[in-house]
């Protein structure tokens, strides 16, 4: 019987891949691989009851209500010009440097990432400054496209970050700890784009312009970083609120929408118009991501039902591997599905086959969130999917795709050595919790 279960499990994965295959949105082919399992599995009454309840239990939860404030907060940033404000102050503290232009694309996204909480809005929102400015001024096709989209994936790691309040909600993780868990990478993983930018440059020759950004004072520093206040008021104000446990996520990320209509004021031109297009974009972002959570909370009890996540539990802690292999052999699945799909649906997709496997194994989960949204930021900048490239190429037609993933190669490898370092020094991440 057990068999014909685990076979039935791998049948219903194997047609939801179909599905895929075959063009039907994600969360549709979850859903019905799910409830064709629930049939097949369940009596009738069961699945009835499932049906007419799971949709609504799975996402009336109030602890949800983060996604949306945090999604709005970054439509109301995106619309004050924050990026704007972001790229041009990182320039004249960097902008002198060799390969000035590219580190300051790497700060201005880390500190938008801040307030979006999105790879893709950061990298198009980004772009739209810094890469003509880059080809304008010497960079190659690779190195301008390049560090604008691996430094956008900063947006789903430097909270508030959307893919990790989808992790926590997959895997009934705290929010607040998956945002501390992400600053600390998020500054590493900035820094060392900044270095290896800053080699780039200097060792290979047509890479960026041979002649270094114009030297300023530190007054000119100042009263640059000054320009990015709405930046450090919104992250201290959702950072602080969680931190110094003034409210919780929800609180959080109320406090921080509110401060970002406030910056929407403040600033001028059609408000009323601004805030009705980020509550419908808001929306229509929240529906399709509770749907692909209904999606797949459908297809997990069908998985769970047929005992797949039980066995693959079993056989994977009987080798008594050492956490840190264990933990690298449950990524790769991660990082090969990167090539294929979008990082939400690759983490609806896999974690209620995989998770049970980290809690057996005593792996951390926090630190695990933190690994996979690694992951996924490789996936974002390689081919043939590799949203944030193709977002950047959107956004500026001039830049050359092959160009762009070749640009993206040194910034993977970076990826790869961080994944290295999160693994074996776990406190690089845990440290703030």
């Amino acid at each position: 019987m057990q068999s014909i279960d685990l076979a039935l499990g791998f049948g219903l994965l194997g047609g939801m891949l179909i599905l895929l295959l075959i063009g039907l949105p994600i969360a549709y082919s979850l859903l019905t691989a799910g409830l064709v399992g629930l049939i097949l599995t369940r009596p009738w009454m069961a699945v009835e009851f499932l049906v007419s309840t799971f949709p609504y239990s799975a996402s009336a939860n109030l602890a949800y209500v983060v996604l949306p404030l945090f999604l709005f907060m970054g439509h109301m940033s995106f619309s004050a010009g924050i990026a704007h404000r972001a790229f041009d102050s990182a320039r004249v503290w960097v902008g002198a440097l060799p390969g000035g232009m590219a580190i300051a694309t790497v700060f201005a996204c880390a500190g938008f990432a801040a307030v979006s909480g999105s790879s893709l809005a950061t990298s198009a929102t980004v772009a739209q400054v810094a890469v003509p400015r880059m080809l304008k001024e010497g960079y190659s096709h690779a190195i301008s496209a390049g560090s604008v989209a691996a430094a956008g994936t900063l947006g789903v790691l430097i909270p508030p970050s959307g893919l990790l309040i989808v992790y926590a909600i997959a895997t009934e993780t705290s929010v607040p700890d998956l945002f501390l868990a992400g600053i600390v990478p998020g500054i590493l993983t900035a820094v060392l784009y900044a270095i290896m930018l800053f080699g780039w440059v200097k060792l290979v020759p047509g890479a960026g312009p041979s002649v270094r950004g114009q030297r300023t004072t530190m007054g000119e520093k100042m009263r640059a970083a000054f320009q990015s206040w709405e930046i450090l008021l919104l992250f201290l104000i959702v950072m602080g609120t969680i931190y110094l446990g003034i409210g919780t996520a929800t609180e959080a990320a109320a406090f921080g929408a509110a401060g970002a209509v406030l910056i929407v004021a403040l600033r001028g031109g059609n408000r009323r118009a601004i805030i009705w297009r980020g509550l419908v974009d808001t929306g229509v972002t929240t529906s399709s991501v509770f749907l692909l959570i209904i999606g797949a909370g459908f297809f997990g009890l069908a998985l769970t039902t047929t005992q797949v996540p039980q066995q693959l539990t079993l056989w994977l802690t009987q080798f008594d591997l050492p956490k840190w292999q264990l933990t690298l052999l449950l990524l790769l699945p991660y990082l090969f599905l990167g090539f294929f799909v979008d990082a939400i649906t690759m983490m609806l997709l896999t974690l209620p086959i995989i998770f049970p496997v980290v809690l057996a194994a005593g792996i951390n989960p926090i630190l695990f969130g933190i690994l996979v949204t690694k992951c996924a930021e490789i996936g974002a900048i390689t081919p043939p999917v590799g949203l944030n490239i193709f977002v950047v190429k959107n956004t500026v037609p001039e830049i050359d795709v092959m160009h762009a993933f070749k640009g993206a190669i040194p910034f993977v490898v970076v990826e790869l050595i961080i994944i290295g370092l999160l693994v074996a020094f776990n406190d690089i991440a845990l440290i703030l919790i």
